[in-house]
């Protein structure tokens, strides 16, 4: 097949079915329906290269399952009922029931769930959020990097979230708790290139991974003991004189709490409690801290361990970023140089700080309670003490306004601390890749919540139940422009390369529409390319001339050693290894470890004597996105749980047999996959499993139940992380064979 060129009947634009942001070329017929496909060689993520997800566009945009009108449900909740209207009648409706809602309960009984990735939808709902006045919003980012931010700009006022390791320069990478072979091929890609130039490679996970095995130092740990790893780590590179001591002394604060508590984790300890040996644990610290420069990557598994073991990992990583002295030296930790406001707005448009001075909001995010810091208190305070750095705010900080979904969900149900009656859900699903999905099915169903609103490409099991059903657009359907939540230091602008069937919407329309009806019609415009410009009015061009510009991106120039203009980005102006934001806000500041694996047990372990660590990255799929796809289906058409042979004999399970994974939430079933490389004491089942050819509405749900890992992870508030990060990995858990589940096929009307 011959390459395609941009111009033309051949449109230019960036895949979102995964955050990658892979660029793409679409050609279109005289229909303006896409009929081929190719890589961008100019885009700088991917550079022309597509994963197989991207591969499955033209199929996804053309599939019969896919919502094509606006349904309103005309039978009872989860029974199927439903009348087709128009968007006009559906947006009203809704808009009319909001502001009832807003005048008897107050603006914060409106919450919104964020889902697979999506550029337009995800700032279009944070800033309707914001301008309508309520906190409780969420991004999917929410299970992804709330606490890594938090620790990150608490010790150095940057992060390092979104930066790469350098070819050529840097000589390290430690990938911890990622598996970029999976989960983002560019990044990989880099990581080869990298290996190719000399560069170590440390992979921290509890699985042999396709990274994993690349490696030149696997540390197999124990799940949930990330923070006790850390500390060992932390423990030979101070007892062996191997940190940055100019750096430490010159720039770092707290460096004798980290040491004294770091003095308790010899090797020995630190093996007893991970698992890893001793020998590889001063290996691994010693290649880290003398081959420089060296980058530890973000993970998000450490973000999603629960209480303690969160705390103790994102925090141990930070610490090991600075006094290895790799802070923002090329080729080393660079310190989030952020978006270019000569070309860009991003802050002024989204409209964080209307929200804390709302003229109607009265109250904080239903969990501010329980984590006071991922709250407007929490923005506040973060947005003081980067304000000498960042004068609008660091971009990340944003992520301590998303409300905690258990918390949201408890609201509906208990009206703890306030009723929460309205939910609007974008092009996600909460009951598969949010967690505590038994919390979450309770709130959906509960008579307490007026309305629930769905938009989405397909019929999920949450769209099952809602009130209204929205048609959304794909990414081949609409105009799109995206600077990775403000967090990335590009942009980069996407054409809309076919037209959009039926009756489907860019998902802004859903957002734009509302604030038109409730709010001041002048804050939202009409087009989604509307508010493009407004974001590219720095830029001095448009929305239009930057998707048919030579470039359709632009990224900022890295500087290096930015701190020693004006210091660091925190309160003292020093990189804070004790944060005082911590402590600010009651969190304990040091790096002490809890557990293992939590310091309050989430089941007996004599009753549940194993460990789970769903929701890893598989390269076919994307949380629970995509399961529609016949092609990807062929690939991996059931639920795989991996189990050590051995464990597997014990427990009486053989290899391909169905297996029951049960905790006291409940159980599922998947099929086992004997993998010799995994830890006898961790299973690792497949997350996010539902089956959309299967029944839709109540009692099925296309699924929802069998083979969902999500259905059985913990939901006690007590167990989420300081940040208020739900526990998805290491949870107890117990097995035993099962038969094969039985599917119950579709009907179709």
């Amino acid at each position: 097949m011959a390459k395609l060129t941009f111009g033309g009947d051949v449109k230019r634009t960036f895949c979102t079915l995964c955050p990658q942001h892979c660029g793409m070329l679409i050609q279109i017929d005289d229909d303006g329906q896409p009929i081929a496909f190719d890589g961008d060689q100019h885009n700088p993520v991917a550079k022309g290269k597509l994963c197989i997800k991207g591969t499955t566009a033209i199929e996804v945009h053309h599939h019969p399952d896919r919502l094509n009108y606006p349904l309103k449900r005309v039978g009872e909740r989860g029974e199927g009922k439903w009348e087709r209207i128009s968007w006009e009648q559906a947006l009203d409706e809704i808009a009319e029931k909001l502001a009832d809602i807003r005048d008897r309960e107050g603006p914060e009984a409106l919450a919104t769930l964020g889902g697979t990735h999506k550029t337009p939808g995800d700032w279009a709902s944070w800033r309707f959020a914001c301008d309508f006045g309520t906190p409780n919003f969420v991004s999917q980012g929410r299970n992804c990097g709330v606490s890594e931010y938090i620790a990150e700009v608490s010790v150095y006022g940057w992060d390092t979230v979104y930066q790469a390791p350098y070819p050529g320069l840097t000589k390290c990478v430690i990938i911890w708790g990622s598996n970029p072979a999976e989960s983002s091929p560019p990044s990989f890609e880099r990581l080869r290139a990298c290996q190719a130039q000399g560069a170590k490679l440390i992979v921290v996970d509890p699985r042999r991974t396709k990274t994993a095995a690349r490696a030149d130092l696997h540390l197999q740990l124990r799940p949930r003991t990330d923070g006790a790893l850390a500390l060992g780590l932390i423990h030979v590179m101070i007892r062996d004189g191997i940190y940055d001591k100019e750096f430490v002394d010159k720039w770092c604060l707290g460096f004798d709490e980290v040491a004294a508590e770091a003095a308790k984790w010899t090797p020995e300890r630190t093996e007893e409690i991970t698992g890893v040996p001793a020998a590889d644990i001063v290996e691994a610290a010693h290649i880290y801290a003398t081959s420089g420069p060296a980058r530890l990557s973000f993970g998000v598994a450490p973000t999603q361990l629960g209480e303690g073991a969160s705390r103790s990992a994102v925090l141990g990583r930070a610490i090991l970023r600075a006094i290895s002295g790799n802070l923002d030296v090329p080729g080393g930790e660079p310190l989030g140089n952020p978006y270019d406001e000569t070309q860009f707005a991003w802050l002024e448009n989204i409209n964080f700080e209307k929200l804390i001075d709302h003229p109607l909001r009265a109250r904080e995010s239903v969990n501010a309670h329980e984590t006071r810091i991922t709250s407007i208190s929490g923005y506040k305070a973060f947005r003081e003490a980067t304000r000498k750095i960042y004068p609008k705010g660091h971009t990340g900080t944003a992520y301590v306004l998303f409300a905690s979904q258990p918390a949201i969900y408890r609201a509906v149900v208990e009206q703890d601390p306030y009723p929460i009656r309205a939910i609007i859900v974008q092009c996600g699903e909460p009951l598969l890749s949010m967690g505590a999905g038994q919390a979450a099915y309770k709130a959906f169903t509960s008579p307490e919540l007026e309305l629930l609103v769905a938009m989405d490409l397909w019929m999920t099991p949450t769209a099952q139940l809602a009130d209204y059903v929205l048609p959304a657009a794909d990414f081949l359907e609409r105009a799109d422009l995206s600077a990775h939540w403000g967090i990335g230091n590009f942009f980069v602008v996407g054409q809309q390369s076919a037209r959009p069937i039926a009756e489907r919407r860019n998902d802004y329309d859903l957002w734009a529409g509302l604030g038109r009806r409730l709010l001041n019609p002048d804050d939202w415009p009409e087009g989604v390319e509307e508010m493009f410009d407004r974001f590219l009015a720095p830029s001095g061009k448009t929305y239009e001339e930057w998707a048919a510009g030579d470039a359709n991106h632009h990224f900022t120039r890295p500087r290096w050693r930015k701190y020693e203009e004006h210091g660091f980005a925190t309160p003292s102006g020093k990189v804070e290894l004790v944060p005082s934001m911590f402590k600010r806000f009651d969190i304990d500041p040091s790096p002490v470890y809890t557990g293992p694996p939590y310091s309050i047990p989430d089941a007996p372990e004599d009753e549940y004597p194993l460990q789970m660590i769903p929701g890893s990255r598989v390269r076919e799929l994307t949380a629970s996105n995509l399961r529609q796809s016949s092609r990807l289906n062929r690939i991996h058409p059931e639920p795989l749980c991996d189990i050590h042979p051995e464990t597997a004999d014990e427990w009486g399970i053989t290899d391909g047999g169905w297996v029951v994974i049960e905790r006291p939430e409940g159980e599922i079933r998947q099929r086992a996959r004997f993998d010799q490389t995994m830890r006898k004491d961790t299973i690792n089942p497949d997350g996010y499993w539902w089956e959309p050819e299967q029944a839709q509405n109540e009692p099925h749900l296309s699924g929802v139940w069998v083979s969902n890992a999500n259905a059985i992870t913990p939901s006690d508030p007590k167990l989420s992380s300081f940040a208020g990060d739900q526990p998805l990995r290491g949870a107890r858990c117990r097995i035993r064979p099962a038969e094969a589940p039985v599917p119950v096929p579709r009907t179709t009307t």
